[in-house]
C-alpha cells in the first residue's frame, strides 16, 4: 500500500465506526471515502488510548489503529497542521480564563436542554469546562452539585471516565487521562474568587507591601540537575555498539560528551528559568521567572538547535574519517547530501515527541502561575494584620504542578537519550563505518577484501592446473 494510504478504523462523530476505512494524505488535507478534512480547517488534535482525534470546523473524527499505522497518521497530521497556532486560536477563543487542560474527549448527556454525545474539544479553565465540535459550543459553570469518577472495568476502551452533574444537565466525559480527571475533579468544586473591589476594602493607613517582606519562594526540590544529566548520558552511552565505534574511528568517550553536550542543550531553558527562580528571593519573581510559556517555547527550539547538533556533528566526524582514509566526501555530498531533509525532519519529530506530551502540563503550570501572581497582588494591598489563605493555597498548587513538570522532563529526557542512541547506534554509525572502511577509490574495505580473496584463489586455481599439465 502507498505511503500516502492507510487502513484505519474512523469514528465520525454523530455516526457509526467504519472498520478499515482507505484513509488518503493528500497536499491540503486527508481523505476517507467521499469525505475530505482540509488542514486549514482542523482545530485541535488530540491523542489518546491508541487514537488520534481530530476536530475540524465541520466534522470530528477519531481515528484508531494498530502498529505503525496509527504512528504514521500522527505523522501526516504534525506535518499538516501548525499545533502551536491552533494553541494559540484556543486560548483567544477563552479570552482571558486560565486554561487547566484541554484533551480530546467522548460526550455523553445534555447540557441547557441540548444533548451532547460524540466527540468533542474539551477546556476546562477555573470558571467552567467548555466543549467545541465543529459549529457545536458547551458550557458548564463552577461549581458542580455532583462529580464522580467511574473506574473502567480492565482492559476496556477509553479508561475510566467522569461524571459531571449541575442541576439538570448531566455529561459524561471519557479518554482523559489520569491527572486530568483529578486536576477536572478539583476544580469543578469550587467557585472561582472574585477579587475584592476598591469600594469593599476598609481605609488602610498601609498597605501590606510596605511594611511586610514577600512571601519566600520555598521552591520544590528539582530532579533535573547536572548529576543526572551526567547519569542518564553515560548509561545511554554505554549502549551504543563498543565494536561500531572502533571500526568508525571514534575517540574513547566520544559518545559520553557528545550526548551530555546535547542535553545540556536540550534542557538548558528549563535549568536556566531553574537557577532563576532558585535566587529570586520571593514567590512573585520565581513565579515571573518560570513562565512556563516561555519555557515552553524554548524548549522546542533548544530541541531543534540539539537535534541539528547532532547531525551536524555526525557529518564532522564523517568529514574527519574521511580525511583520515583519504575519500572525497565533500564531493560525493553534491550528489548525495550526508544528512537528507528527510532524516533531519524524521530526528526533529522524534526528539521533540517527548516534551510535547508535557503540553497539558506546560499549560498547568502557566495557569496555576497567573493565579499564583494574582492572589500575590491581592496580598500586597491588603492590610498587614489581615489574613489570606489564598496565597498559600495557590502557592502550594503552583509548587505542585512545578514539581509534575520537572517529573515529566526527567522522564522526556531519559525518552529523548534513548532516541539519540538508537539513532546513533541503528543509522548513523553504520553510516560512519562506511566512510571509515573506504580508500580512496570509494570501495569500502570489506569489498577490496572479497575482490582479493576470489583474485588470490583464482590465482591458486591457474598453479595447481599448470602443475597437473
Amino acid at each position: 500500500m502507498s505511503e500516502d494510504v492507510l487502513r484505519l478504523d474512523v469514528f465520525l462523530h454523530g455516526a457509526r465506526i467504519e472498520r478499515s476505512v482507505e484513509v488518503r494524505r493528500e497536499s491540503h488535507g486527508i481523505r476517507y471515502g467521499e469525505r475530505f478534512v482540509p488542514w486549514r480547517e482542523v482545530l485541535w488534535i488530540s491523542r489518546r488510548s491508541g487514537m488520534v482525534l481530530v476536530f475540524a470546523e465541520g466534522v470530528s473524527l477519531a481515528v484508531r489503529a494498530t502498529g505503525k499505522a496509527l504512528g504514521e497518521f500522527e505523522s501526516w497530521v504534525d506535518q499538516g497542521v501548525d499545533q502551536t497556532e491552533l494553541r494559540r486560536r484556543l486560548m483567544k477563543q477563552l479570552g482571558h480564563e486560565v486554561v487547566l487542560f484541554s484533551a480530546g474527549t467522548a460526550v455523553e448527556g445534555s447540557l441547557n436542554g441540548t444533548a451532547a454525545r460524540g466527540l468533542y474539544l474539551a477546556a476546562a479553565t477555573r470558571r467552567a469546562l467548555y466543549l467545541f465540535s465543529g459549529t457545536n459550543q458547551h458550557s458548564m459553570a463552577w461549581p458542580v452539585d455532583q462529580v464522580k469518577r467511574q473506574i473502567a472495568r480492565p482492559g476496556k476502551a477509553g479508561g475510566d471516565s467522569v461524571l459531571l452533574r449541575s442541576g439538570d444537565d448531566k455529561i459524561l466525559l471519557r479518554y482523559l487521562f489520569p491527572e486530568e480527571i483529578v486536576a477536572l475533579a478539583t476544580a469543578c468544586r469550587k467557585s472561582h474568587p472574585a477579587s475584592r473591589s476598591t469600594a469593599d476594602r476598609s481605609l488602610e493607613l498601609f498597605s501590606r507591601k510596605e511594611v511586610s517582606p514577600p512571601p519566600q519562594a520555598d521552591l520544590p526540590e528539582f530532579s533535573v540537575a547536572a548529576g543526572a544529566l551526567h547519569e542518564v548520558a553515560n548509561r545511554a552511552a554505554a549502549n551504543v555498539p563498543g565494536e561500531l565505534q572502533v571500526r568508525a574511528l571514534l575517540e574513547l568517550g566520544f559518545f559520553e560528551s557528545h550526548f551530555l553536550e546535547l542535553g545540556e542543550i536540550a534542557l538548558g531553558p528549563l535549568l536556566l528559568r531553574k537557577s532563576a527562580a532558585s535566587t529570586a528571593g520571593s514567590l512573585r519573581r520565581a513565579a515571573v521567572a518560570m513562565d512556563a510559556a516561555g519555557l515552553r517555547d524554548d524548549t522546542r527550539a533548544a530541541v531543534a538547535t540539539a537535534a541539528n547538533r547532532m547531525l551536524d556533528v555526525f557529518r564532522r566526524e564523517a568529514m574527519r574519517v574521511a580525511g583520515i582514509r583519504g575519500v572525497d566526501l565533500e564531493d560525493r555530498e553534491k550528489r548525495v547530501p550526508l544528512v537528507p531533509d528527510a532524516m533531519r525532519d524524521r530526528l526533529l519529530g522524534s526528539m521533540q515527541a517527548p516534551f510535547d506530551r508535557l503540553w497539558s502540563r506546560f499549560e498547568g503550570l502557566d495557569g496555576e502561575g497567573s493565579l499564583l501572581i494574582e492572589a500575590l497582588e491581592e496580598y500586597e494591598k491588603g492590610s498587614p494584620g489581615e489574613e489570606d489563605d489564598r496565597v498559600g493555597e495557590a502557592a502550594e498548587q503552583w509548587r505542585a504542578t512545578l514539581s509534575r513538570l520537572d517529573n515529566g522532563y526527567v522522564g522526556a529526557w531519559r525518552e529523548l537519550v534513548e532516541e539519540i542512541e538508537k539513532t546513533w547506534s541503528t543509522d548513523l554509525l553504520p553510516r560512519l563505518v562506511q566512510v571509515a572502511t573506504e580508500d580512496r577509490t570509494g570501495v569500502p574495505e570489506w569489498v577490496q577484501l572479497s575482490v582479493l580473496g576470489v583474485v588470490t584463489l583464482l590465482l591458486a586455481v591457474a598453479l595447481v592446473l599448470v602443475f597437473m599439465v
